[in-house]
């Protein structure tokens, strides 16, 4: 079937895709470059002290320097390690060791040959994906740009400055510490207690956080290479899809597939064409063809018969390739962008609580259906940035495994890699994105505004078109933020922050309009501010004490972004983290109070305290696991692994509780859940469910069985449901029963519809006990699930015995 355009542009129907506030497609890709020569490898680096006089702008060097063998991607201090100035910085309390570091420059050099750059138009462009932080560059001694932001890739045309033969590209870093000193910082400025990174771009984790160590990296810690771009070029694609609909053939929406070519006065004269196609396996979906007339081009469309990208568990992922390509008369393809793309809508609806007659909303829909979020938190996976990418997908391959349908990218860390972003595309992880401020009050000037306006569009652009992308939010905490600094106090609003409500609204109102924007997590409405309302989305922390008070069971918000429970990590990585004599944690393990056992250093470091800091109140986090386990139990196991095994079964049980207790009101009290977190980041102590070494805690497996699609489970109201999380109705038979002695509590068949939950009755338990429960879905294997009912504190010998050993989560898992 062909379709013609107003213009009297013959255009194939179009299969597109919806990921659109409104509506839009979504994709990721590149455009053809006809040579991209990588600079990655060794270079050769150059230290020395920052002098207090000011930093060094110039080269060649005129103070004395150290020289050691550099790793491009990397970073200083690893280079220092291989070279042997700094012990490996994972154990004990090594990494204290780099912070003598922090007021020293940097010198990356490295000279390549010089490719070919035909004298047609072609651009040479130095491309370096990232630098930390501040840094002037240069090309045979001659400045060519500057740095001032880790967290986007910086460009230099370099055209007509390269030499024939050898060229040298080197990079100057100056002390990210020594800048910080001459910013000024406003007066309610909270930034987890380390406000150093605050008036820099720089990734914030990087100055001391409660899950991260202080290491403030310098280096090239993304790729860099020399583009040869073709004379012609594509850029700034984006896939629109408008006023989409079902009808009895199909779907049916309209597509704009929006894009800017960039060439010489002769491309837009010379009668060359612009082909847009979207193709499918061996067929081909859609397709337009028109004449190159001009820069900024727009190609509407109209698509029939297009299949949707659904979430994980709701449906299916499918990728359709799409291309634009310049061709000339001859059919020569002069220009292309091509790149995977999904379809879907995605809606948030939003509404702070009020009270019973308004009690508030936070629902994604994906395609006009309601989407109950099984999610976990992402934080770099490396403290270390450069060492981030190899450990992107083996983490992600963690979230599909636990059955998540989204992951939230923290407002601590970086802007995540294509990598990160395909796989989310292929396996329907849902995105929400987090722009890189958290914490904190940030800068309200022009100048941080057009520096942060810089990086909102840099990563719209980017990001813009992927289907797994579903939310943009401006920040995590600020808002809370302002009122932990005392803001509250003086009267002052969150909603006047011109970062989030300003300056990337600014930039997406123009570069996407198409996705949900929340301004901050939790975001303080002007009501919420005033007192008249609270957020439908919280950070539900506390005082993390036991994981069933009113403080979880009762929270007003529909909608949980952080949350989470301590747990120790296994032996065998704790002796991998720790020198042999900080493996033991305590200096007075026969002291009868068990909240005063005293932590050694190593411990206290890994908890983190990145400071060691006696007055901060990072110092006594290891004492969340001995206030949970007297809690739980009424005391404190001292011998090492039977204190490992008692916190994580804590953990377990907490983390377990929290998923079923928000799933079994699902769309009635609670619409999400993104827990906090999978994995590390860091070989530490902390609420992660697997550690930085990849060992998986038994929280791990109680999280994994928790969300399963579809969930027989049992909550303390003695009410027992099935939740269905699938598009589709399922039905079978669940077993409740008395570990103890084998009575069975419950027994019936069950039908639940699609995407829905059903009570199955009530159980009959009393005291403290562990139910078991096995079902049935459609048929299939039995699964099975536990309740462990009654009030704290519990034998520790009971729970172990009822457990299993601790095997049970791992079982149920299975």
């Amino acid at each position: 079937m062909k379709l013609t355009g107003t213009s009297g542009v013959v255009c194939a129907a179009v299969l597109t895709t919806v990921a659109a506030f409104t509506d839009f497609v979504a994709f990721g890709g590149k455009s053809l470059c006809e040579e991209a020569v990588s600079l990655d490898g060794e270079w050769r680096l150059d230290y020395f002290p920052q002098p207090l006089s000011g930093a060094v702008r110039e080269l060649p060097l005129k103070v004395p320097f150290g020289t050691v063998k550099a790793t491009v991607p990397g970073n200083c201090e690893l280079d220092l390690v291989n070279a042997g100035v700094l012990p490996p910085l994972e154990i004990g309390l090594n990494v204290t060791e780099a912070r003598k570091y922090e007021g020293h420059q940097w010198l990356y050099s490295k000279t390549f040959d010089t490719p070919d750059v035909p004298a047609d138009g072609s651009r040479a462009t130095l491309v370096f994906e990232g630098i930390d932080t501040l840094a002037d560059v240069f090309l045979n001694g001659e400045k060519i740009g500057e740095a001032a932001n880790m967290l986007i890739p910086h460009r230099f045309d370099v055209t007509g400055r390269l030499k024939n033969g050898a060229n040298t590209v080197q990079v100057l870093i100056r002390s990210a510490f020594y800048e910080t000193q001459g910013e000024s910082v406003g007066q309610m400025t909270y930034h987890m207690g380390f406000a150093d990174n605050v008036p820099l771009r720089k990734a914030a984790h990087m100055g001391g956080w409660d899950i991260f160590p202080r290491i403030y990296a310098a280096g090239l810690w993304r790729g860099v290479s020399l583009e040869i771009e073709s004379p012609v070029r594509i850029g700034d694609v984006a896939w629109i899809m408008r006023n989409y609909r079902k009808s009895d053939a199909g779907n049916v929406c309209g597509v704009k597939a929006q894009f800017r070519v960039q060439g010489p006065v002769s491309a837009f004269i010379g009668g060359l064409t612009v082909r847009v196609s979207v193709v499918r396996g061996k067929e081909r979906i859609a397709s337009c063809e028109r004449p190159l007339n001009s820069v900024h081009n727009s190609f509407d469309m109209t698509a029939f018969g297009f299949d949707l990208w659904w979430p994980k568990g709701a449906g299916p992922q499918p990728l359709y390739d799409a291309a634009i390509e310049v061709v000339s008369p001859d059919g020569v393809i002069l220009a292309r962008d091509a790149r995977r793309i999904g379809f879907r809508t995605v809606e948030l609806v939003r509404d702070d609580v009020y009270g019973p007659e308004r009690p508030g909303q936070f629902l994604f829909k994906v395609n006009g259906e309601p989407i109950y979020v099984r999610g976990s938190n992402w934080v770099p996976v490396d403290a270390v940035p450069s060492r981030q990418a190899g450990r992107i997908v083996e983490t992600l391959e963690m979230f599909d495994d636990l059955n998540c349908n989204m992951v939230r990218v923290w407002g601590g860390g970086v802007y995540e890699p294509d990598t990160f972003f395909d796989f989310c595309d292929e396996h329907g992880i849902m995105v929400w994105q987090d722009f890189m401020t958290g914490c904190a009050q940030f800068p309200q000037d022009d100048r941080y505004a057009a520096a942060m306006e810089e990086e909102a569009r840099s990563v719209v652009l980017r990001l813009r078109n992927r289907p797994s992308l579903v939310l943009w939010s401006g920040n995590n905490e600020n808002d809370s933020a302002l009122w932990w600094s005392g803001g509250r106090d003086f009267g002052l609003d969150p909603n006047g922050d011109r970062p989030s409500r300003v300056t990337i609204p600014r930039v997406l109102r123009e570069f996407d309009v198409t996705r949900p924007y929340l301004p901050s997590s939790p975001y303080y409405s002007e009501d919420v501010a005033k007192g008249l309302a609270q957020p439908s989305e919280m950070h539900l922390w506390g005082e993390r004490g036991y994981y069933k008070t009113p403080f979880y069971t009762n929270s007003p918000c529909w909608f949980a972004s952080e949350m989470g429970y301590h747990g120790a990590p296994n032996r065998a990585s704790l002796e991998r983290m720790m020198t042999a004599g900080g493996v033991y944690p305590w200096k007075n393990p026969a002291t009868n109070d068990c909240l005063a056992l005293d932590w050694n250093d190593e411990w206290r470091l890994k908890a983190s305290s990145p400071f060691l800091d006696r007055s901060s109140g990072l110092w006594g986090r290891n004492n969340l696991m001995t206030k949970q386990a007297k809690l739980m139990f009424g005391g404190v196991e001292r011998d090492l692994d039977g204190f490992i095994a008692e916190s994580q079964t804590i953990q377990a049980e907490a983390m377990k509780t929290f998923c079923e207790m928000f799933r079994s009101r699902k769309f009635t009290r609670f619409n999400g859940l993104i827990w906090w977190n999978v994995r590390d980041g860091w070989p530490q102590i902390s609420d992660a469910v697997v550690d930085y070494y990849g060992g998986k805690k038994l929280a791990y497996y109680a999280l994994k069985a928790a969300q399963r699609d579809v969930l027989a489970l049992l909550v303390d109201d003695r009410s027992a449901w099935v939740v269905n999380d699938l598009m589709r109705p399922v039905k079978g038979h669940a077993l409740y029963r008395d570990k103890a002695t084998g009575k069975v509590l419950l027994d019936r068949d069950y039908e639940v519809a699609a995407n829905s939950k059903t009570r199955l009755g009530e159980v009959a338990i009393f005291g403290q006990e562990l139910v078991e429960i096995e079902y049935t879905v459609d048929g299939g294997d039995v699964q099975k699930n536990h309740f462990l009912y009654g009030e704290p504190p519990f034998r520790w010998a009971d729970v172990r015995a009822w457990t299993g050993g601790a095997t049970i989560w791992r079982l149920e898992a299975e």
